[in-house]
């Protein structure tokens, strides 16, 4: 998406993992993620408030916690748009479910994989890594990672302040937003990528969205106060190519910009 002139030479993935009840040197249950691709000067800071995040989670104290940095080129960063928000609220989660299950297929995705999307994060016994890839047509699961499933990773805004200005003047704020609408924006980049779905773990935060090539839709509530099981289902065109969409979510290197400066 045209050429990176205006990036730094570098910048650096800091990437944080926690997980709980890990044992013999194993990762245990997920508790939380962090992803920002940040310049040099931002290291000490960025790494400071990841820790205190996480050290703070509302679903519990981290038995394992993995901080790993990485330069990356900025020759080999994309700009990706982000996408525009809409946010709706009902008064159920059987609503919510429902109106998920409509803007999924307003995105292309049938009812049937739309309806087994939903199906799929409600009947999880425990939060996924990743997220489940999903063929829009079928509602076959694709990946076979397992309840790793596939992860986004190597993107951060491009500009924090206007970014900000952005969730502001869309009616929304919060950590949460922020890196929820990143990570939309660089899946929905994506070659083979046709929608998503997903709610938080978070049993204090129970607004998901469903999210297409152009929409970021936040809805609420999908799920009831105090479930600490969430989850995500990305939707792909049948006879996706896997391997390039799994080689762009997990290492192509992505800002999202908005049209603010």
């Amino acid at each position: 998406m045209g050429e990176n002139k205006s990036l730094p030479h570098y910048l650096f993935s800091v990437r944080m993992r926690a997980a709980t009840n890990g044992s013999n040197g194993k990762e245990g249950q997920h508790l939380s993620g962090c992803e920002r691709l940040v310049s040099d000067d931002q290291i000490a800071t960025v790494v400071q408030n990841l820790l205190q995040r996480v050290l703070t989670h509302t679903r519990g104290v981290a038995d394992t916690i993995n901080i790993q940095i990485d330069k990356m080129d900025g020759a080999t960063i994309r700009l990706v748009p982000a996408l525009k928000m809409e946010s709706l609220e009902f008064a159920t989660v059987e609503q919510a479910h429902g109106n998920a299950i409509a803007s999924l297929v307003e995105f292309g995705v049938s009812k049937t994989a739309a309806r087994k999307g939903v199906a799929l994060i409600k009947n999880l016994s425990a939060s996924m890594r990743g997220g489940m890839v999903l063929d829009a047509s079928t509602g076959k699961r694709i990946d076979d990672f397992g309840v790793r499933g596939v992860r986004l990773s190597h993107m951060d805004c491009e500009n924090e302040s206007a970014f900000l200005s952005f969730l502001v003047e869309s009616g929304v704020g919060g950590e949460k937003v922020r890196e929820a609408v990143i990570l939309a924006s660089k899946a929905a980049f994506t070659k083979d990528y046709m929608a998503e779905l997903c709610w938080s773990d978070d049993p204090h935060y129970d607004t998901g969205y469903v999210a297409s090539k152009e929409i970021y839709r936040r809805l609420s509530p999908m799920k009831l106060k105090e479930d600490n099981i969430g989850g995500r289902v990305f939707f792909v065109k049948p006879n996706a190519d896997l391997d390039d969409l799994i080689n762009f979510f997990e290492h192509q290197p992505v800002l999202v910009k908005t049209l603010r400066k």
